[in-house]
């Protein structure tokens, strides 16, 4: 069970996050985030799984901010790829099978986003971060 403390370290954005800490709450988020989308497909049970879907994303901005702080960069630097990766995801829903068909370079284009903001996930989960303490804190505990 997870103690208070946790709870609310999973939600702050100071300090850094090791590698294994960020994998731990990214996987565990998006576990918890693919529940809330087939809660939410129940009629009426959007009322429940918006606050829970807006918690899930809070949980990984924070740490992705954290993570960043590891790597001595600012948490502000997942905006333009998180924008980027939600633009082509929202995008490709919103034009349906058909929207596909008929446009195949945006749709084409829009892939190409998400593969970016996966892209910008795995380099910043990979990378090892500073041994050194930084303006963010002391390193994350291994």
């Amino acid at each position: 069970m997870a103690s208070p403390q946790g709870l609310k370290s999973l939600f702050s954005f100071r300090g850094r996050a090791s590698r294994r800490e960020f994998w731990k709450v990214l996987a565990a988020t998006i576990v918890l985030g693919w529940g809330l989308s087939l809660v939410a497909a129940a009629p009426g049970a959007q009322v429940v799984a918006i606050p829970f879907s807006f918690a899930v994303n809070l949980a990984q901005w924070a740490v992705i901010a954290r993570r960043l702080h590891d790597l001595g960069r600012s948490g502000w630097w997942q905006i333009p790829a998180t924008a980027l990766g939600v633009a082509g995801a929202v995008r490709m829903m919103t034009m349906g099978p058909s929207g596909i068909e008929a446009d195949p370079g945006l749709a084409t284009a829009m892939m190409g986003a998400m593969a970016l903001y996966f892209a910008f996930i795995v380099v910043v989960g990979a990378t090892r971060g500073s041994d050194q303490p930084n303006r963010w804190g002391p390193p994350p505990a291994a």
